[in-house]
């Protein structure tokens, strides 16, 4: 069987890499989805590295995904920001896709938050935020298929309810509802892309539960509950699913209507990682 988790040994290269060229030890991981790479941009900035010189990293193709890590002190915590994720989509195997996740976790992470884009599956407008709680996985392939498990468990079986951590939702909700932010929590399904759904397709997603579908997250957020993170994600609802309203759609839309929220959500990111200050 092909392997796809990240091995080992090139998890171990890459964080000797960054632990060579990065001042603190980052405790917070962020990863912000297509068109948000601005919550990246305020200082203090403590070092940005290109994806391209970390070994291992995958190198970004997709508009609104910059390729670079960034560490900052949020709020009194040291964070890494990965402006940006390769995709399944682009032919990226999952083992490269998690592989900055694996990393994050050799360097201390033990938070992890994921952010996307994502379509509406139930008419929620476009610019609304949406606390994922829960998800379905059907990009048809597992981040933990293959050989080369031994280090993310004994087995490689990871348990996967209450995968998105009930506490830091609920402390989310709690900062958007005393910062008068607008949002909602759902079920994100995940769907290899590039395509975006069929009318049915849509129809199908809706009827097994799913609130917004996404063509990123899952993979990562596997990894990092097999790697023991606390998970919380986030998607910014930019274009409503499989509608007849929205056949024009595309991805140049879907950052536009990211980057015209992106305070919104690094607000909300603040009040989380305030509340984890001082936890």
């Amino acid at each position: 069987m092909t392997e796809s988790v990240p091995p080992h040994d090139a998890v171990l290269r890459a964080a000797e890499y960054l632990r060579a060229r990065i001042p603190a030890r980052p405790a917070v991981g962020i990863i912000l989805g297509s068109g948000l790479g601005s919550v990246a941009e305020r200082p203090p900035i403590l070092a940005a590295i290109p994806y391209a010189d970390i070994p291992g990293f995958p190198v970004c193709s997709v508009e609104g995904h910059a390729g670079r890590l960034v560490l900052t002190e949020r709020e009194g915590v040291c964070v890494a920001i990965l402006q940006g994720r390769a995709h399944r989509y682009e032919g990226v195997a999952l083992a490269t896709v998690t592989h900055p996740v694996a990393v994050l976790a050799e360097l201390g992470v033990r938070t992890l938050v994921v952010t996307c884009a994502a379509g509406s599956l139930d008419g929620a407008e476009a610019g609304t935020l949406m606390l994922i709680e829960d998800h379905l996985n059907l990009m048809g392939d597992n981040p933990l298929m293959g050989a080369g498990r031994g280090h993310l468990g004994s087995s490689g079986f990871v348990e996967m309810a209450q995968a998105y951590d009930p506490a830091l939702i609920e402390i989310a909700e709690q900062v958007a509802g005393a910062s008068g932010l607008s949002i909602r929590r759902g079920v994100l399904a995940a769907v290899a892309g590039p395509t975006y759904e069929t009318a049915a397709e849509a129809e199908m997603l809706r009827r097994l539960g799913a609130q917004a579908v996404s063509m990123s997250v899952v993979p990562e957020v596997i990894v990092a509950r097999a790697l023991k993170l606390r998970v919380f994600g986030l998607a910014l609802i930019t274009n409503r699913s499989g509608a007849a309203l929205d056949r024009q759609v595309g991805h140049r839309q879907v950052v536009a209507v990211a980057e015209s929220r992106a305070d919104s959500v690094a607000a909300l990111l603040d009040g989380l990682l305030r509340r984890l200050a001082t936890a």
